[in-house]
């Protein structure tokens, strides 16, 4: 295949990169030249079987992400494959379609026609939402926490689940312990003196592409794909979800204990103590 390498980059921003580079896996609408897909080329010239690869996102640092090419890690599922074609795969993207999206009890009004798009993201570490629909939804995960206390992980803090019917019975569910941020909010009022703890999701308001991905495009990120298992069929162009097999605690301090790989970038442990706005 044909690769792209750099011998001098600029630091902004690559001095702050520590991986040694991108391995794009998207459908060929993307590439430069067919050449240069790294799965087309695997399926062409060597016969695959099976023309997918599954990819596992771990929650624990001490378990191993993993990427399985000619098919997939069973021993990584805990529920069977479910599947979404992909939407228009001429533009190069593992894009499904959205029927609805619903958060607690509302379906969003952005997605009632069921034009609304996803793009299943490995590279984006937060889940992205129209920007249209982000304050909305901002505010349909928001919870108040009772008795203001001075130390919570609000993954850990009950709150509504955010729905995605794919259609023909695929739905993917994100729960509380998925899209929250981990430190929580404290509004103080600068009249009263009086406060209250707010928990409230992470999420990454997107500006869609006119031409390709269009104004109602979302983006399954981290969040999503630490939770579900999911497989691409590069032959069938198809999505498959499963609900990830997941370490459990034990296991995974077990494993960090163990560990021969090395974590890059991981973000500093959020601080339990909710930031301070005063409104």
């Amino acid at each position: 295949m044909r690769v792209v390498l750099a011998t001098e980059m600029t630091t902004e921003p690559f001095g702050s990169f520590e991986f040694d580079g991108v391995l794009g896996l998207g459908l060929e609408g993307l590439a430069v030249d067919p050449e240069f897909s790294f799965f087309g080329q695997m399926f062409k010239l060597h016969n695959l079987t099976d023309a997918s690869f599954g990819y596992f996102l771990s929650r624990a640092d001490g378990v191993p992400s993993e990427i399985t090419f000619g098919g997939h890690d069973e021993r990584r599922m805990a529920s069977a494959l479910q599947w979404a074609p992909v939407h228009r795969p001429e533009f190069g993207h593992w894009q499904v379609r959205i029927r609805s999206v619903t958060a607690g009890n509302e379906t969003l009004a952005l997605c009632e026609a069921g034009d609304c798009v996803a793009v299943a993201d490995t590279g984006t570490s937060l889940l992205g939402v129209p920007r249209q629909a982000s304050q909305r939804l901002h505010w349909l995960l928001a919870r108040q926490v009772p008795d203001n206390p001075d130390e919570i992980d609000c993954r850990r803090f009950p709150g509504p689940d955010l729905t995605f019917d794919l259609g023909d019975g695929v739905k993917l569910t994100l729960g509380p312990e998925d899209y929250s941020r981990p430190t929580a909010m404290r509004v103080v009022q600068n009249k009263t003196g009086g406060s209250q703890v707010i928990c409230r999701a992470s999420l990454l308001p997107v500006d869609g592409d006119a031409e390709v991905l269009g104004p109602k495009a979302w983006i399954l990120g981290e969040p999503l794909l630490r939770k579900y298992y999911t497989v691409y069929d590069y032959r069938r162009q198809r999505v498959g979800f499963s609900l990830a097999e997941q370490p459990d605690e034990q296991t995974a301090a077990a494993a960090e204990g163990a560990r021969r790989h090395t974590v890059y970038g991981a973000p500093p442990a959020a601080p339990p103590t909710p930031s301070v706005v005063v409104v």
